[in-house]
């Protein structure tokens, strides 16, 4: 029996779609959401980062979710996200860079801070399995 992937978006700096962060995330979440498969994620008003990004873009959740639904191509996808938003080089630009500060100062810490503890826990496992281990045997 083939075990059911979870859902996971693409991250939030990826810029695959229109060149512009978050959008392709946005994608995959407005595509899952409508088939059903969206898991414990949340798409358009329900989430505060698509809310963001659908708000710079001026484009409603629901237009943008019936637009990738029936454009299968990220390109032109992009293409008409592009079309759509109004939104300049230097507005993109400016919008991505403001992106990528935001996921520095917050989400890497917080994956940072999660790495660390689970490494903390591998190395006192190690510890104590080496503590009762095959080591005792060797007067170690």
């Amino acid at each position: 029996m083939k075990k059911k992937r979870t859902f996971r978006p693409r991250d939030l700096i990826n810029k695959e779609v229109a060149g512009i962060c978050g959008v392709a995330r946005l994608t995959d979440k407005a595509r899952a959401d409508h088939v059903g498969e969206i898991g414990s994620y949340k798409y358009g008003a329900a989430s505060k980062q698509d809310a963001g990004i659908l708000s710079f873009l001026g484009i409603s959740a629901e237009a943008f979710q019936e637009a990738a639904v029936r454009i299968h191509n990220d390109i032109r996808l992009g293409a008409w996200v592009l079309d759509h938003c109004g939104k300049s080089e230097k507005d993109i630009s400016a919008f991505n860079r403001k992106l990528k500060i935001w996921w520095q100062n917050s989400v890497p810490r917080d994956t940072y801070s999660k790495r660390l503890r689970e490494l903390k826990r591998e190395e006192e496992r190690r510890r104590d399995w080496s503590a009762g281990s095959i080591w005792s045997l060797f007067g170690s």
